[in-house]
């Protein structure tokens, strides 16, 4: 009788056991097929990828007390806009601007002191002997303030500053920086919300064979946009620290809307997001964008996973583009197809311990792109000096005319020896300006565009 009592408790057990297994399965297979869950698995993923070739190596972090000094040189043609500016004064206007920036003298210089609480930048641009920029922006004392040499020979006293107000609990720029890339995805993601999901059982090509699959579908018109990134931005000004942080950058940040009659996406015009994951596991199998605007349709499909995969550009109903994507988190190959299999372009990027090299090669007969960039580092000291070097070559070829070619490059020179000595004892209050004088700090960027013409 006791051995009867206790085969039959075991069975309850075992029985009680399951099923709460069962119930545990069921309710983490159910998160697990949420769509938000699925999409913010993809986000995650894409920003991990991002992040990887993107993220400064902690020996370059200068930590909040530095000095940055660059050099930007240009070397910039285009025979298009040579030919044309012979008949065509806006082909002129473009022309005269590329040979002048050409012709410039560019220098930016940052410098920190997180102790003192002072930080200056200055922006330089000669262009033969005459001075096209010289601004400074300074803060001092938790008060902002700016200089534009052309129009007033005084530092303008902009009012309070509170971007030293972020420094706290010995938080650094790029601590801070980490925390608001990851307070926005999470804001993001968590505006992405289920209802506005469909969801199907559909039968799609994976790979080239059909297959029964899980779909999940959400269509983004502008109103829906408006919906998402407004409740994005509200999210992050409930996040306390987010929130500090975005207003030492704009004061204004807790009060930011994007209005209504902001337009993002025009009124014809949506995006559809299909996710299309296996029957039981939910392993994502295919993504598939959908951009329509009017009677445009473009689709863009990848089939596979985040080290390797195919990327399909389509026209209507028309592959135009198919691309192989490999990458071993060192080495990120996409290789180009056109609609008959011809490969005719390739992007590699590539990531060492000095530095990244991106390299895009592209020609389909009538245009041809060649892109060259790298950056690297040299003379590193951790934490405390280094050299970058960063080089942008570009060629753009179309009907066997060169569109737009050049060369830009980047020196910088980076170390932890703020010098910070401005004297605004003379400064001007903002409020104080002559209508004319705010007319020309306004317009200073449409003046500088109207010489670069010339």
């Amino acid at each position: 009788m006791k051995k009867k009592k206790v085969i039959f408790i075991l069975i309850i057990s075992i029985l009680l056991l399951g099923a709460g297994i069962s119930i545990y399965l069921g309710i983490y297979y159910t998160e697990l097929t949420k769509p938000s869950n699925l999409v913010g698995i993809s986000i995650d993923q894409v920003d991990s990828k991002l992040v990887n070739y993107l993220k400064l190596d902690d020996k370059y972090n200068l930590d909040d007390s530095f000095s940055i000094e660059a050099n930007i040189d240009f070397d910039l043609d285009s025979e298009d806009y040579l030919n044309k500016s012979k008949k065509d004064k806006e082909y002129l206007e473009k022309y005269n601007t590329l040979k002048n920036l050409s012709g410039t003298t560019n220098t930016i210089s940052i410098n920190q002191n997180k102790d003192e609480k002072k930080s200056l930048i200055e922006v330089n641009s000669v262009l033969n002997k005459e001075s096209i920029v010289n601004y400074k922006y300074l803060i001092e004392n938790a008060t902002s303030y700016y200089y534009v040499d052309d129009i007033l020979k005084n530092f303008v006293n902009a009012g309070t500053s509170n971007y030293y107000e972020m420094f706290v609990d010995e938080n650094t720029t790029l601590d801070n920086i980490h925390y608001v890339h990851d307070a926005f995805l999470t804001a993001f993601k968590n505006n992405i919300k289920d209802e506005y999901f469909e969801k199907y059982k559909v039968t799609t090509n994976i790979n080239g064979s059909k297959e029964e699959v899980n779909q999940i579908s959400i269509r983004v018109d502008d109103k829906l946009l408006h919906k998402i990134l407004n409740g994005t931005i509200d999210d992050l000004t409930k996040d306390e620290r987010a929130n500090k942080i975005l207003t030492s950058a704009n004061k204004d940040f807790a009060k930011y809307k994007i209005k209504d009659k902001t337009t993002l996406l025009g009124k014809k015009e949506n995006y559809t997001l299909n996710i299309y994951s296996s029957k039981y596991l939910n392993n994502v199998l295919k993504y598939e964008v959908i951009h329509l605007n009017g009677d445009e349709k473009t689709t863009y499909t990848y089939e596979g996973n985040v080290s390797k995969g195919n990327l399909y550009y389509i026209e209507d109903d028309t592959v135009i583009y198919s691309m192989k994507i490999s990458d071993n988190d060192k080495v990120l190959e996409c290789k180009i197809d056109d609609s008959a299999g011809k490969e005719i372009g390739v992007l590699k990027v590539e990531k060492s311990e000095v530095g990244t090299y991106y390299t895009f090669n592209f020609d389909d007969g009538t245009k041809k792109y060649d892109v060259i960039y790298s950056s690297k580092y040299d003379n590193v000291k951790d934490n405390k000096e280094f050299v970058n070097d960063k080089e942008l070559s570009f060629k753009y070829i179309e009907n066997k005319v060169s569109v737009l070619s050049g060369n830009i490059k980047l020196n910088i020179k980076a170390n932890t020896d703020a010098k910070i000595d401005e004297d605004v004892s003379n400064a001007v209050l903002e409020s104080t300006l002559t209508e004319e004088q705010k007319s020309n700090y306004d317009n200073k960027l449409d003046s500088i565009r109207e010489r670069l013409k010339k």
